[in-house]
This record gives structure tokens, C-alpha cells and sequence, in this order.
């Protein structure tokens, strides 16, 4: 069994059902699963999706997925790297009802920032990816996790930490714990312009030691507004500029957006 693209495949019969229990298909659910490898939760989920979608980017496990699993007329497989693969799948068709993922260590932050960033998220995403990662997904502000990709996650998604898999669940074995997390939508900040605020917390972080005062007057938002303006939205939402960008939670980063969508 070959590693590749930052691959450790899931081995562990009790992780894999711990994983299906959480992503809870139903008979007619419409299911991708990104990464499936030799096919561990595959075998599983095209027995019980209405429809399966798998994205995978080793040609060798293509040859052997479509050998195993070819003959249901539910099941297909899409070619390449995630990241862009499902672009060209899915942004002009409907979001599928699960998205299932052992995601490789190297590239899983990028996976979940594209479905987000372009808004295409289901009733359920279920990632095992480093703990490490899990810690930043979940993370609440003031921790050392919390980042612009914790509210960028946050903005879109309740957020669950479902649990860890030791490196002896997967193969190779990996030299850390893998997390189970689990995405949700939570449709809290319809009004907000998602473009606006990815632009606020990438400001916000662009240096985690400097205070946001400085992070926001001399970010992308100074092109758009003049410093008074800046100044005015993180005083509306109640953002101290003397703070630091890890101590703002969400709700106040979108109610500075909403302030600055007004000017």
C-alpha cells in the first residue's frame, strides 16, 4: 500500500463506524466523500446513500475503487486534487446532503476553506483531520487555536469536536492523533457580506502580536474605507482596537461588516 498526497488511511473498524454514526445517512441522501483511498467508509456508504460522489486524486486507487464498486449505478468517481475537482462537479448543481472526509494532513485546510468560502455546504460535514487542525476548527476566542480560519469555519458552521483517533487506527501510522469534527450550518448571519468579512478577520490576523488597531488601518479594508470609518465599526461592535485579533469572536467581527455595508 502506497503513501501518497500526505495519505494515512483509516484501518480502524471502530473509527470507521464511529465516523458513519456521526454523518447518519439516510436512504436518499445524496453523499461525497473526499479522499476515499482503498475505500474503507466507501464500502459502507454506497450501501446506504442514494447516491455516492467520491473525489479522488491517486490514480492507482481510482483503478482499484471503480473495479470495487463500478457495478452500482449509484456510485462515481471524480478525478484530481478536492480542491478544484469539486468546483467543476458541484458549484452549478445542488449541494449534496453529506460531505465524508479522511482528510490528508497537508491539504485539509484548504478543503474545508473552499466549501466555505464558496458558501456550498450541506446539512452535515463530518473531517477527520490532525488534531491539531480539530483544535483550530473548534477553537473559542482568546485560546492559542483561535484564528482567522476558526472564525472563518465559525461564521458558517456550529462547530463539534466528536472525538480523537489514535495514529494505530490509520496505516501508516501517522505521528499524531487525528480529531473527529463535525460542521453544521447554523444560518446565523444571512445579512453579512461574506466577501467583507473574510476581508475583516484576514485583517485581524495579519499580525497575531500587533494590536487590531494597527492590523485593520493598514489592511485590505484602508483600500475601501477611510480610517475613521474603521475605527467606527469596530467601536460600534464593541471591538476594543487596542486588543488583539485572537480575542474577537464572531459575532462582533460581523456586526463591524454589517456597520461598514451601511457606509
Amino acid at each position: 500500500m502506497r503513501r501518497r498526497f500526505g495519505q494515512n488511511f483509516l484501518v480502524s473498524p471502530g473509527g470507521r463506524e464511529k465516523i458513519l454514526n456521526i454523518l447518519d445517512v439516510r436512504k436518499n441522501s445524496t453523499v461525497w466523500e473526499v479522499g476515499p483511498g482503498l475505500g474503507a467508509l466507501t464500502h459502507k456508504l454506497v450501501k446506504i446513500a442514494g447516491s455516492l460522489t467520491v473525489f479522488e486524486i491517486d490514480r492507482g486507487f481510482i483503478r482499484y475503487l471503480d473495479e470495487a464498486f463500478g457495478n452500482y449505478p449509484h456510485f462515481r468517481i471524480v478525478e484530481g486534487d478536492a480542491v478544484k475537482s469539486w468546483k467543476e462537479e458541484g458549484l452549478d448543481k445542488k449541494v449534496p446532503d453529506r460531505i465524508v472526509g479522511n482528510l490528508p494532513y497537508n491539504a485539509a485546510s484548504a478543503i474545508m476553506a473552499s466549501y466555505i468560502e464558496h458558501n456550498f455546504i450541506p446539512e452535515k460535514m463530518v473531517f477527520t483531520v490532525q488534531k491539531e487542525m480539530g483544535e483550530r476548527v473548534s477553537a473559542v476566542p482568546g485560546s492559542k487555536s483561535y484564528s482567522s480560519f476558526s472564525m472563518l469555519c465559525q461564521f458558517r458552521c456550529s462547530v463539534k469536536d466528536c472525538g480523537d483517533l489514535k495514529p494505530g487506527a490509520f496505516y501508516p501510522q501517522p505521528e499524531v492523533t487525528s480529531r473527529i469534527i463535525e460542521l453544521v450550518p447554523h444560518g446565523r448571519y444571512p445579512e453579512a457580506d461574506q466577501k467583507l468579512f473574510f476581508t475583516f478577520i484576514t485583517d485581524l490576523f495579519t499580525s497575531r502580536r500587533k494590536k487590531i488597531r494597527n492590523n485593520l488601518l493598514k489592511g485590505r479594508l484602508s483600500v475601501s474605507y477611510s480610517r475613521e470609518t474603521i475605527l467606527a465599526a469596530a467601536g460600534h461592535a464593541g471591538i476594543d482596537v487596542d486588543d488583539r485579533g485572537e480575542n474577537i469572536d464572531v459575532d462582533r467581527a460581523v456586526k463591524a461588516v454589517l456597520f461598514l455595508q451601511k457606509v
